[in-house]
């Protein structure tokens, strides 16, 4: 499976969830599909970083798109146009990114390591980034066991499961995709669709929920 492919799950998946969270949150089971989205994007951002020709930029990205995204963000999940109660998701995944880079940064200060990532996993709580601390911690899972495929496993399940409510758990299935990965990119890249689709689809389905319910917010 290519990351092309997985890509396109998380896309499925994330959309399913956040359907059923705006449109229709009385189909709970919408919620628990979109359950398998996070731990599939935060393989994918170890796998740009190992990848990417200039990590600077790849930040730089992640962070431009989560201002981009935070107003239709706030509009689908807060209720407001503009709020501090919470922070989308490439909030998390610029943290973690982060976290990952000050690790490989400090290569040879283990003591150093675990106190930046405990920064910054601590930043991601206070501002209430999507999925919190856990979502950095398990990123940086990912990176550390990027070799090792039953640790990479494990570690995942040990980050999420502690954490997780009963939906929150289906997380968990995510790993399977991520297991069939094999290391290629695909035919297809649509590198800028996957980051604009994100704040795109909020403003769609906060459009659907006005003309269903009346309500922008």
């Amino acid at each position: 499976m290519t990351s092309f492919a997985l890509k396109i799950i998380a896309l499925i998946s994330m959309v399913i969830d956040h359907t059923g969270h705006v449109i229709f949150p009385q189909y709970r089971w919408l919620r628990y599909i979109g359950r398998l989205a996070f731990p599939i994007y935060a393989f994918l951002i170890v796998e740009g970083y190992v990848h990417t020709r200039d990590v600077r930029k790849y930040l730089i990205r992640l962070g431009v798109f989560a201002l981009i995204s935070e107003i239709p963000f706030d509009m689908a999940f807060e209720g407001a146009v503009f709020t501090m109660k919470g922070q989308n998701v490439y909030f998390t995944l610029f943290l973690g990114l982060l976290a990952v880079v000050l690790i490989d940064r400090f290569v040879f200060h283990t003591w150093l390591q675990f106190v930046l990532v405990a920064v910054i996993a601590v930043t991601a709580q206070l501002m209430h980034t999507d999925y919190r601390f856990i979502g950095v911690c398990l990123i940086v899972v990912m990176y550390l066991y990027r070799d090792r495929l039953v640790f990479r496993t494990a570690g995942a399940l040990n980050a999420l499961i502690p954490f997780s409510s009963r939906i929150e758990f289906m997380a968990c299935f995510s790993l399977l995709p991520i297991q069939l990965y094999n290391g290629k990119q695909g035919r297809f890249k649509w590198k800028y669709f996957f980051y604009i689709v994100y704040p795109a689809h909020l403003m769609v389905l906060v459009v659907i929920r006005r003309v269903i319910y009346g309500i922008w917010i």
